[in-house]
């Protein structure tokens, strides 16, 4: 009983001792000053600049602030660039659902300073050029040798057909030429329809295209772009123009005619000399035989008319000559001249020749130009010419 009530006493003092002492070590510390810890801080992100870019940071998370938090593993700490202009998106890594944490984004505005151009340093003085030569003249470039273009001609299609200063119905008229007449084109208006020939009267005129035929190269016709301008009034009523004058008062009519001349060996003319309607006195025939240069003179014309038989009619009735020849029945076929003349009064053989024969006047002055006419002896013929004086 002794034993068990001491072994109590020791306990409850022990107890106590140790009650006391605690207190003490607590007082102790709480006598201590504070001490403060200062938490390591996360660098920020550095960004390197490139032109004209913006830079978005790598999202962190300040762990001082924020302690235990994490990003997802899946977000990439990766700088991103935003271009300006671009129409890019930016992205910003989003933490998985049910994580908790903060992320921080910094937009960085680079703004690029524009250097100041290089000082030119001065140097040496600049040294007059050297004198330029003088080129000489120009090397003429070869030309391939082709064959040459033939002429663009312009046929008159109409007749008295008006040739004008210019290309217009302004321009003063000029002349006129003949329905044939062709000239040659050295121009032609920007619109087509008039045409610059060369020549008339020792110029250049114009004739329009809708009197003319134009035959040849007509691409080759230059155009003409420095036509002056027509006269700033309308032109007087047209002068009258004189009337052409011929080399020869008379003119030959028609072709020469031959008819079949069968056992005659001589050379025949028979000629119509007349005013159109009847027949003229007075005028002559010159024959010249080329071969021997022998010319003569055939009797005067005559007023009235000479008929020949060359062929009588089919009913075989006999030919009142001066009443059946100027109405001929079927069949009949005469000739008629006023002046004739045959080799045969002169004694002069055909022979194969050739001969001229003109219309001249009582005195043997030539009123027309020569007709030639070749004869043979195997085929002698018997020849018609009509000679009709000009108006």
């Amino acid at each position: 009983m002794h034993k068990r009530t001491l072994a109590v006493l020791l306990g409850a003092m022990l107890l106590l001792v140790l009650v006391a002492a605690g207190c003490s070590l607590t007082g102790f510390v709480a006598r201590q000053p504070g001490v403060t810890v200062t938490p390591t801080r996360t660098p920020r992100p550095t960004w390197t600049r490139g032109p004209d870019a913006f830079l978005v940071a790598t999202p962190t998370i300040d762990a001082t602030r924020y302690p235990g938090a994490a990003l997802t593993v899946e977000a990439e700490a990766t700088p991103q660039v935003l271009v300006p202009g671009s129409t890019g998106p930016i992205f910003v890594p989003v933490p998985q659902g049910g994580g908790a944490g903060v992320q921080t984004v910094v937009v960085v505005i680079v703004t690029a300073t524009p250097q100041p151009p290089p000082t030119a340093t001065p140097g040496p003085p600049t040294q007059p050029p050297p004198p330029t030569a003088t080129p000489g003249p120009p090397t003429a470039t070869p030309t391939s040798t082709g064959t040459p273009l033939p002429p663009v001609v312009v046929s008159v299609k109409v007749d008295k057909a008006n040739v004008r200063q210019g290309p217009g119905l302004l321009y003063p008229v000029i002349t006129r030429l003949d329905a044939g007449t062709e000239i040659t084109a050295v121009g032609r208006n920007r619109n087509g329809d008039w045409w610059k020939v060369c020549c008339v009267n020792g110029q250049d005129v114009w004739i329009a295209d809708s009197v003319v035929e134009v035959t040849g190269p007509i691409w080759t016709v230059a155009e003409i772009g420095n036509v002056p301008p027509p006269p700033p009034t309308r032109p007087p009523p047209p002068t009258p123009l004189p009337t052409p004058t011929f080399a020869w008062p008379f003119r030959v009519e028609g072709s020469v005619l031959q008819y079949p001349n069968e056992g005659n060996s001589f050379f025949r003319i028979d000629g119509i000399i007349y005013n159109g309607a009847t027949p003229l006195y007075g005028y002559k025939l010159r024959i010249r035989k080329t071969s021997t240069g022998q010319e003569w003179l055939s009797d005067g014309s005559q007023t009235s008319w000479y008929w020949y038989v060359l062929q009588y009619p089919d009913d075989g009735k006999p030919v009142n000559v001066p009443i059946d020849c100027p109405r001929p029945r079927a069949g009949l076929l005469c000739l008629r001249s006023n002046v004739k003349w045959d080799s045969n009064s002169v004694q002069v053989p055909m022979g194969d020749d050739v001969w001229e024969v003109t219309a001249t006047d009582g005195g043997g002055k030539p009123l027309s130009t020569p007709v030639r006419i070749t004869t043979s002896t195997a085929n002698p013929m018997w020849y018609s010419i009509t000679f009709t004086s000009r108006p």
